[in-house]
């Protein structure tokens, strides 16, 4: 009877051992940030959190279960003049905007793609100049327009650059090589897993994406 008894704890012990240790884990950082704030990335795995005010904030993102937790964006101005936003996520990457504003004309904009899971950033456009009336624009520099990502990091989107005055349409592939897909603006841009499509002067194209 004591040898019945002791199997069947013993048994008992077993089936409990895990859970004990399941439930004593810590959570990680990352899991943390998602329990603590508004989660903006609809990929279950990614999370994306933007905390703070005008003045000072920071864009936090993070890989389900233990990725490590990275700064994507961040500010500190008492004066509201450095902001921040989350333009969008696919897979494990996002797109960050950052831009600058001041009362003596100084300006700037810059569009990023993060790897969250490895930290890689991939700079699509970037400008910064001081305005007057002398100078009502930016005469250096670029800027992103209309831009979508698939799940791969890939994508495309509209690029402007000032010092040629030209905007044309560019693809980027997941380790961050550019190819120019159009000349010009397009009026309409889609990017899925299928590829890129643009309507362009009422016409519409597609393209793979890039690998």
């Amino acid at each position: 009877m004591r040898a019945i008894t002791a199997c069947l704890l013993a048994a008992l012990l077993l089936a409990v051992a895990p859970q004990i240790a399941g439930a004593a884990k810590p959570r990680s950082a990352c899991q943390k940030l998602k329990q603590r704030g508004k989660d903006l990335a609809p990929n279950a795995k990614l999370v994306v959190v933007v905390r703070g005010d005008d003045e000072t904030g920071r864009i936090s993102g993070c890989l389900l279960p233990r990725g490590k937790v990275r700064t994507l964006a961040a500010w500190d101005d008492g004066l509201s003049r450095a902001s921040a936003s989350l333009v969008r996520t696919a897979g494990r990457f996002a797109i960050v905007e950052e831009s600058w504003g001041d009362q003596y004309g100084g300006t700037s904009r810059s569009f990023t793609r993060i790897d969250v899971q490895h930290g890689k950033r991939l700079s699509l456009s970037d400008y910064g100049c001081m305005l007057d009336y002398m100078t009502p624009g930016c005469t250096s520099g670029t800027s992103t327009g209309k831009l979508g990502m698939a799940s791969t990091g890939a994508g495309a989107y509209e690029l402007t650059d000032f010092a040629t005055k030209t905007t044309t349409l560019q693809a980027f592939s997941p380790s961050g090589t550019f190819t120019k897909l159009a000349d010009g603006g397009v009026d309409a841009l889609r990017v899925t897993s299928a590829g890129i499509a643009w309507t362009q002067a009422g016409i519409q194209h597609t393209a793979p994406l890039p690998s």
